[in-house]
């Protein structure tokens, strides 16, 4: 019983002879864990690119060019240059392609009619899928892939890419219940009745392209990423030709320079029409065009209109900005004297930005004092505001002084807007 007694008491001895160097070495390997994870920088989750919407003008339904001679151009095409086309043209082959399906219906519009046939457009500001109810298009990826394309297609690969490339998908699947055996055909006959409207509509244009029937499938679903049940059936780089590429407009000078601005608007009480219009431009214009007030979030409009904020105001960068613009509605009131707004407008002067109010925005401007000796506009009611400010107001429905834009208001967003591109252009 001695023994016994005694091999416990030596037994326990020993255990807890270990435990205390045990302990103290979990204790150092904790303290140098937690050393390490404060001293490592932290990783940031990327953000998600911010894809965007850009609604295409109205199409055009009648042509100089008759159909005859538009058959007989397709067979006299030459090389596409690259320089990126006019929303109103790549808006028209859309159309062509798919959009002049859609059915008229008068008091009302399609809302469930199907297109298992997807058209892709590849501009150089990324991928978009166009949506021929509302006639848009719609941004799937922010990644140039045209001159990957390119050289996926052309034999021998080729540098050329053309201004717009225009993707035909689908997948026989979606044919099979209306055409069973025959779906595959289906699908074909329709990709090439829409093939023979884009290439038709090019050669209306004055535009000329490269029809690629014979597609690598993987190969394009290598460089745009396509799910696999999507298979890719036909190509187009459709261009102007290379011999007579038109003089850049502002607006074309604007697209290839891959300009972003930010709208200043209240969370309550914006002016809808200034905003919306102005964004919706500006966007067509492929403009990127974010919207920031007092937080991110829902805004609501004096007239009604929704709309959710990208950004708080303490998020924006002016840095990062080519242009910083302001609309007015009632709630801009709230920011005469709003010290966040102020500094940014104070920021976009002193970097030479573009700077642009509209309605009683301008306003604004002044108070940060940015108008003195500037020629400026704005709703009557801020009249004596600017003036005081140093302003000299004109009255006019839209006014530009160098980088500095001024509006009376919605009525005058158009011209509002044109100022706004033309400040991009020159601010280079």
């Amino acid at each position: 019983m001695k023994d016994r007694r005694s091999f416990q008491q030596c037994r326990i001895q020993h255990t807890g002879a270990w435990r205390v160097p045990l302990l103290a070495a979990l204790m150092i390997a904790t303290a140098c864990l937690a050393e390490q994870q404060q001293t490592a920088p932290r990783r940031r989750t990327p953000r998600a690119a911010r894809l965007k919407t850009i609604q295409l003008p109205e199409p055009v339904t009648d042509s100089p060019i008759s159909f005859e001679r538009a058959l007989a151009g397709q067979q006299k095409v030459e090389l596409p240059s690259d320089r990126r086309l006019r929303f109103s043209e790549i808006g028209q082959l859309a159309w062509a392609a798919q959009g002049v399906a859609v059915p008229e219906i008068e008091g009302g519009q399609v809302q469930n009619l199907q297109f298992p046939i997807k058209v892709y457009l590849s501009l150089p500001d990324g991928l978009y899928l166009y949506s021929p109810i509302s006639h848009a298009m719609e941004q799937t990826s922010d990644r140039e892939v045209r001159q990957d394309l390119a050289r996926a297609l052309l034999n021998p690969p080729a540098t050329l890419t053309g201004g717009c490339q225009i993707i035909i998908a689908g997948s026989a699947r979606d044919f099979t219940a209306r055409y069973g055996a025959r779906a595959r055909t289906a699908l074909l006959l329709q990709t090439g009745q829409m093939a023979q409207s884009i290439q038709l509509q090019a050669v209306a244009l004055g535009l000329t392209f490269i029809s690629i029937d014979n597609v690598d499938s993987a190969a394009v679903r290598r460089v745009t990423r396509f799910p696999r049940t999507l298979e890719p059936l036909y190509v187009a780089f459709v261009g102007y030709p290379a011999s007579a590429v038109p003089e850049p407009t502002f607006e074309q000078a604007t697209l290839e320079m891959g300009r972003k601005v930010v709208i200043v608007a209240p969370q309550q009480g914006f002016q809808d029409v200034e905003l919306f219009e102005a964004k919706r431009a500006l966007e067509l214009a492929s403009v990127q065009t974010l919207v920031a007030s007092v937080r991110s979030g829902p805004m609501a409009g004096e007239l009604g209109g929704t709309l959710v904020a990208d950004l708080a105001l303490r998020q924006v960068n002016v840095s990062d900005l080519n242009g910083l613009i302001l609309v007015g509605g009632r709630g801009a009131a709230d920011y005469y004297n709003n010290t966040a707004v102020l500094n940014l407008v104070r920021q976009a002067a002193a970097q030479r930005k573009v700077l642009a109010a509209s309605g009683i925005a301008p306003s604004i401007l002044a108070n940060a004092g940015v108008l003195r000796g500037v020629q400026a506009t704005a709703f009557l009611s801020e009249r004596a505001r600017l003036m005081q400010a140093g302003a000299a107001y004109t009255g006019q429905p839209a006014e530009k002084d160098g980088l500095i834009i001024t509006s009376t208001g919605p009525l005058a967003v158009a011209e509002f807007v044109k100022a706004i591109l033309q400040g991009l252009g020159e601010a280079g």
